[in-house]
């Protein structure tokens, strides 16, 4: 097996584990089955005419190396890029530019879901008070920041 392919599967399991996590923690994950695709990750299909694409990727600011996985991270010595607004922005901006790709899929909806692994950077201050006043603008029907350690999840205000 080339490193390609054992990278790419590792990627996999890590993207099934963590969509795994967030379905048990966020209290307002619909019903339904659960499928595995490219662009979105995930299709969430609800009934025959309703589908939610997921959409996975990790926080990351322009000087973050993206490759990186969470789990190789420990290996590899990853440093998570600092939490701030910019950053955010910085990630959800890479992702709208792949909505015309999900949304040729006619999905009802489509949401981004970071995953941050924020107890590895100092976290000096109160993460719910700064995201209720931070405001994105994203083509993403809704946003969530999964904190990976202690499995927070975070529903960012989208603005039009």
């Amino acid at each position: 097996m080339n490193a390609m392919s054992l990278n790419r599967q590792i990627q996999v399991v890590e993207e099934e584990y963590i969509i795994g996590l967030f379905r048990n923690e966020y209290s307002g994950f619909p019903k339904g089955r659960l499928v595995k695709t490219e662009s979105p990750d995930f299709i969430l299909k609800e009934s025959s005419r309703k589908a939610i694409g997921i959409e996975l990727t990790k926080l990351h600011g322009p000087s973050a190396q993206k490759e990186q996985t969470h789990f190789a991270s420990k290996v590899r010595g990853y440093q998570p890029p600092e939490f701030t607004k910019e950053n955010i922005e910085y990630t959800i901006n890479a992702k709208d530019e792949k909505l015309p790709i999900y949304r040729q899929k006619m999905l009802t909806q489509i949401w981004l879901l970071i995953t941050a692994d924020l107890n590895e950077s100092p976290v000096a201050f109160n993460l719910t008070n700064k995201l209720e006043n931070w405001n994105f603008f994203s083509g993403f029907h809704k946003i969530f920041l999964f904190e990976l350690r202690s499995r927070k999840v975070f529903e960012l205000n989208l603005s039009d």
